[in-house]
């Protein structure tokens, strides 16, 4: 098995590149982020690979980076993603942006990704979120961190006149309406979660509506 290639980069095409090695051109698959990535024509370039074998094709495609390469594979564990559907995931997506979806259950952020339907990007979110733990990456922790605290924040009091499926509503009614003014629903989520972490420790909690939210998640999202 070829794990990686250092060579010399001879082509670039849409989602293609050859990496000239000892005389030998390798013809890698690529995503589109990697492609513009690139230096130029004749630069050194090294890369990452999995090399797949079906039928009568051997497919050879390329990554920056190590995490980029396990990613491409984990994707592929989700029935319904081939290697074309991985890679194109990966070409709309970098891999904390993607882990990041999976933390927050945003199947829409997946399914821009040509070629990934709803019901595909579905099975990404669902059966992926207790397999990315080990992608953790400084962005994608604060979101898991935030989803840690939030399990602790549900034992607390809340400490007002609602009840928990009450508070919940309110969350969702924040994230639906931020969401509805065109920000990322990971993105959102995020943000929400931590201000949802500060009164629930700051016991404001009565406080917490979707009136007194929505400008302060606003704020945030503008900085």
């Amino acid at each position: 098995m070829i794990a990686s290639l250092k060579g010399t980069l001879t082509s670039i095409g849409k989602s293609d590149i050859i990496l000239e090695v000892n005389d030998v051109g390798y013809f890698l698959n690529v995503s589109s982020k990697l492609i513009s990535s690139l230096g130029d024509l004749g630069s050194n370039l090294f890369l990452y690979t999995d090399l797949q074998i079906k039928d009568d094709k051997i497919i050879m495609y390329g990554f920056a980076t190590f995490k980029d390469q396990n990613f491409f594979k984990l994707l592929q564990s989700v029935q319904g993603v081939g290697p074309r559907a991985a890679l194109s995931i990966l070409s709309t997506l970098n891999v904390d942006e993607i882990i990041l979806a999976i933390s927050s259950g945003d199947k829409a952020m997946i399914a821009r990704a040509d070629g990934v339907g709803p019901k595909v990007a579905g099975r990404i979110t669902t059966e992926l979120l207790d397999k990315i733990s080990t992608f953790n990456t400084n962005k994608s922790q604060e979101i898991i961190n935030n989803q840690k605290s939030d399990k602790l924040v549900k034992q607390l009091d809340l400490e007002n006149n609602n009840n928990q499926d009450d508070y919940e509503n309110i969350v969702e009614d924040i994230i639906s309406a931020l969401v509805n003014l065109g920000f990322g629903r990971s993105e959102v989520f995020t943000v929400v979660m931590k201000i949802k972490k500060d009164f629930s420790i700051n016991k404001k909690n009565k406080e917490f509506t979707v009136n007194n939210i929505v400008p302060l998640a606003l704020k945030e999202l503008s900085r």
